[in-house]
């Protein structure tokens, strides 16, 4: 962050041409100065990512200085060049007479982000131009400023075209590999899923239909001006018409409601609650399938289980402010060696996955994922419903769920699990009025993100 809290007007006071003329000196470093700070820290978040960083650290992090409106013009580039990354870098390519050397790869990410902005966003091409420009000191990279000013002139001075491909996975920005999977799973619906997983997601919310009804918090949020409608298939969900920050969300700090995808609220009343049951969440964080878990029912006896001991502290920030209470346990549950006390009524496994399913929502997993991680988080899986089916009472029900797309960790993962355990079965459920033992959500249906559910009983 030293690189954001830099004054590049200190860079540009060691020039002698500024020198010569005072006034002249000060309207330049003012306009470049407008909006640096912002393309700097986007540009060294799609840096940060291209180095394997999550955005889920990068954002925070370089935009922990920045105010609510700037924060806000920071995360709509960073996602929306991250969206559309290797149609950008292929058109960069053909702008640059050589390759940028790899140690100045944060100069490439400020062109490449310029090119998203002049392309999809409504600012003033000159002020994008500039503030880039600027940006180069911020990102420690002034060397290249002569390179970055003459990449965007040309792309403006050419038309501001995009090297738009016939090859769908420069097109739709998808790696390889991963397209290549889904064509297996899915043969021509592939493309589809491509291009709605590179649309926006929308905002839902789940109301804490145990504290207040769907219908009052409708008038609540009129009373707030932030317009939104029912989902009806469920009696919690609420889907807004644009997304606002949370603090704008009436009643929100109270506990009566929260931010959660449909697809996601489609899953915990899978569990057939009933009172007093004992439940454990195996990978619960960020805890909001365990919130509403004791939403549906407030008697449960709830333990939430994740292996990472930062993640659960975020489940038990979100529980509180709920104002529910659980068990906590910090547990490996793909590790034989764990021990869980005690049989459960039933279990939830929202299992670890590639997260294809949700790539709307988090468009760096396009290019953090590679194929082999496949392999591992299926085995993983495997080892946790194993280990979760132990704990299950007779007649209990365990849920399987991933927010994947991909048919090796979903509905073959699940095939391969009753052939382990010939004491389990699947348990059919209604889904959308339609009685199913597993159901793949594709992202963007219902407008609702990707996702696998399926359940089984232990006979």
């Amino acid at each position: 962050m030293a690189d954001l809290k830099k004054n590049s007007s200190e860079k540009f006071k060691e020039r002698k041409h500024f020198a010569r003329n005072k006034d002249r000196r000060r309207s330049l470093e003012k306009k470049e100065i407008t909006g640096a700070k912002s393309r700097a820290a986007a540009a060294l978040c799609v840096n940060a990512i291209e180095q394997g960083q999550s955005l889920s650290t990068s954002i925070p992090y370089f935009t922990k200085d920045l105010d609510d409106r700037d924060r806000a013009l920071v995360m709509e580039i960073v996602y929306g060049t991250l969206r559309h990354r290797r149609l950008l870098s292929t058109t960069v390519n053909s702008l640059l007479d050589y390759s940028i050397n790899q140690k100045f790869n944060i100069a490439r990410a400020l062109i490449i982000c310029a090119i998203y902005q002049i392309v999809f966003m409504r600012a003033p091409d000159h002020a994008i131009v500039s503030s880039t420009v600027g940006a180069c000191s911020l990102c420690h990279c002034s060397s290249f400023k002569n390179l970055v000013n003459a990449v965007l002139r040309r792309f403006l001075r050419e038309g501001s075209h995009l090297c738009h491909d016939a090859n769908i996975c420069v097109e739709q920005s998808f790696p390889d590999w991963l397209y290549k999977k889904l064509e297996e799973d899915y043969k021509e619906d592939a493309k589809d899923i491509l291009i709605k997983s590179n649309q926006h997601a929308p905002m839902f919310l789940r109301v804490e239909t145990n504290k207040i009804s769907r219908e009052k918090y409708l008038e609540e949020l009129k009373k707030a001006e932030i317009e939104a409608t029912a989902v009806e298939l469920t009696d919690s969900c609420i889907k807004l018409e644009e997304a606002v920050n949370v603090e704008r969300l009436p009643l929100f700090k109270e506990g009566m409601v929260a931010v959660q995808d449909l697809a996601a609220q489609m899953t915990a009343p899978l569990l057939d609650l009933k009172p007093g049951m004992r439940v454990i969440d195996c990978c619960a964080a960020p805890g909001g399938k365990s919130a509403h878990i004791l939403s549906i029912e407030p008697t449960t006896d709830l333990t939430v289980c994740d292996i990472d001991e930062t993640r659960l502290e975020s489940a038990k920030k979100e529980l509180s402010r709920l104002n529910d209470n659980a068990t906590y346990k910090v547990a490996d549950m793909s590790d034989e060696a764990t021990i869980i006390e005690g049989e459960f009524d039933r279990i939830l496994v929202d299992a670890p996955c590639s997260g294809t399913g949700v790539i709307r929502r988090h468009p760096d997993i396009k290019w953090l994922r590679r194929k082999g991680d496949v392999d591992k988080l299926v085995q993983t899986s495997s080892k946790i419903l194993d280990k979760a089916f132990n704990s299950l009472k007779k007649g209990g029900i365990l849920v399987f769920s991933t927010c994947s797309i991909l048919k090796d960790e979903n509905i073959r993962q699940a095939e391969a699990f009753l052939k382990r355990h010939p004491d389990a079965s699947y348990l059919p459920f209604d889904f959308k009025g339609n009685l199913v033992e597993t159901y793949q959500r594709l992202p963007g249906e219902d407008d609702a993100d990707g996702f696998f559910y399926t359940r089984f009983i232990k006979n």
